[in-house]
């Protein structure tokens, strides 16, 4: 035992003689350096917060491009936080960085490093670990540092491609942030099944795997303006792609007011168009989104006041098919769940060409629908606009009809998106409230008055009351509009007051004054004889008499 003891001690002194430099001063242990040294795995790995990018959205948009070739170097920890939290973590109002019309967010990320593989836990910004060991040789490019195994859960979601909708959108900030960092990935479809060897439960489907890592030949981008065409070249706007991700809106019904030609401009690109940056490594402009097949085989048509536009992403332009406003039509074509589509000042449509798009990559195409309403979304935001997805189509044809576009079956609608500037409904203030209650009593005495006030808006309504002796009831409420509201008041002087009260509404809008006049007079008790005599000879006992007279 003495021996366990010595050496024990012994230990303690090697360790404190290891952190304890020269100087005399305590060194702090690095985390990271110890784990390293001893191979040490935690089970929970809290992530460092994310780096602050000043990129403007549009121009991580633009720089958007596929790496797949890495040289090796490590990806810090602050690096991998701030890609995680942009593709799936929480915003500052708790909304997910993603948008699922239904709140169903399906996707699990496997992050594959070499010393471990670990689950992205969003509602702390943490790593769990799922599996020891170093599978970095799942699926291609195995030079890069770090995987992410996007996973479809089919217990959260049961149709698989809204599921690959909400990873298309996760791939598009997965881009946009590497991008940003000086990093690089790509979209892979291909040997997904080698996420099995993780040991993922059968509820889970391996759908898309992207590498991560830093580019063998750095980026090298040339500043060269979209063609000159009948919409306005792409600008920048402030927003960052954290700006657009924390302060996205979406909304049911919209002001009806029409977008400006720029902020239409702006939309469309986003959703499908060219880079105004020019690649000198690979010698091409890039698209606003990728393709995991290697081919583009959507059309985008967009519906506003005035008609119905498809764009060419080539000359970023577009071209009429159809005048006159179709919204109320595209309406009547889905299941729209309360969302007021026709208000919308601007609806994009993406349009799969099925002559293009095979039926055998089905999952993949709504990969890229999910990455064009994400891109939509992100520059909605940008332009202080509001949007909404609506998935659900329930007359494909009659679609196609009010887009101008019947005899064209080929075409195979999957999501629709409209957006604009919120309504902000005028409001109406409340109506001066009655006021009912005694008025004649006595001094001293408690009497209950009600309030009532009905808000043309069936807002709730507060009341703030003026009761004419220097007591106010400061804005009482919530209260629900036209019900009755008692409150309680004592008056404890005699004489004439004159009760004041208005309502407001939970708009803050106010009504006008109302009045009621009240009179406590002196109580006849007070000129009793008895009383009078008993409270000159007992004076500290008015409490008690006034109690017993009924004062």
């Amino acid at each position: 035992m003495k021996k366990i003891i010595f050496n024990f001690f012994i230990c303690t002194i090697l360790i404190f003689a290891a952190v304890l430099p020269v100087t005399g001063q305590i060194h702090k242990i690095n985390t990271k350096e110890v784990n390293e040294n001893f191979n040490f795995i935690m089970d929970k790995y809290p992530l460092p917060p994310p780096i602050s990018i000043d990129m403007v959205l549009e121009e991580s948009i633009c720089r958007r491009m596929s790496v797949r070739s890495y040289t090796g170097e490590a990806v810090t920890d602050e690096e991998l936080s701030t890609i995680l939290w942009a593709a799936y973590g929480l915003t500052e109002n708790g909304n997910r960085s993603i948008f699922n019309p239904d709140g169903t967010y399906s996707t699990i990320i496997y992050v594959i490093r070499s010393e471990a593989t670990y689950k992205y836990v969003p509602e702390d910004h943490s790593l769990s670990l799922y599996k020891s060991g170093n599978y970095l040789n799942i699926g291609q490019y195995d030079n890069a540092p770090v995987k992410f195994g996007l996973v479809w859960d089919m217990n959260t979601e049961s149709d698989e491609l809204i599921g690959m909708a909400d990873i298309g959108m996760i791939g598009q900030s997965i881009y946009f942030d590497a991008n940003a960092l000086d990093l690089g990935t790509v979209t892979t479809g291909m040997y997904v099944d080698e996420l099995f060897q993780l040991g993922i439960p059968s509820n889970e489907k391996p759908e898309i795997i992207m590498p991560l890592g830093h580019p063998s030949s750095p980026y090298d981008f040339t500043y060269d303006p979209l063609p000159a065409s009948n919409l306005p070249a792409v600008i920048d706007n402030t927003f960052s792609l954290e700006d657009a991700i924390n302060n996205r809106q979406i909304i049911d019904i919209w002001d009806d007011i029409p977008l400006s030609l720029l902020e239409q401009s702006q939309l469309i690109w986003s959703s499908y168009g060219y880079s105004y940056l020019y690649d000198n490594i690979n010698n091409k402009r890039h698209r606003t989104l990728p393709s995991a097949i290697g081919y583009y085989p959507f059309k985008i048509f967009a519906a506003n006041h005035s008609g119905v536009y498809q764009y060419l992403p080539s000359t970023h332009s577009i071209t009429e098919i159809l005048q006159g406003d179709q919204r109320e039509e595209i309406k009547n074509c889905v299941e729209y769940n309360n969302i007021m589509i026709d208000t919308a000042s601007f609806i994009i449509v993406p349009f799969l060409d099925t002559n293009i798009g095979s039926s055998q990559y089905q999952r993949f195409w709504y990969y890229e629908n999910g990455a064009i309403i994400n891109n939509v979304l992100l520059e909605a935001t940008a332009l202080n606009l509001q949007t909404n997805v609506i998935y659900d189509i329930s007359n494909e044809a009659g679609l196609r009809s009010a887009l101008g576009i019947s005899s064209q079956t080929n075409l195979v609608p999957l999501s629709v998106v409209p957006v604009g500037n919120p309504f902000i409904s005028p409001n109406t203030p409340p109506e001066n409230p009655d006021i009912d209650g005694t008025t004649s009593g006595n001094a001293g005495t408690s009497y209950t008055y009600t309030f009532n006030s009905v808000d043309p808006d069936d807002d709730d309504v507060y009341y703030y009351i003026e009761w004419g002796d220097g007591i106010t009831e400061d804005w009482d409420g919530p209260h629900v509009s036209g019900v009755d509201v008692d409150i309680a008041h004592t008056y404890e002087n005699q004489g004439t007051f004159t009760i004041e009260a208005k309502a407001k509404d939970s708009n803050s809008a106010e009504s006008g004054w109302s009045t009621l006049q009240v009179t406590m007079p002196r109580n006849k008790a007070l000129t009793n004889p008895l009383f009078l005599r008993a409270l000159e000879r007992f004076p500290n006992t008015f409490p008690v008499l006034r109690y017993i007279f009924r004062l």
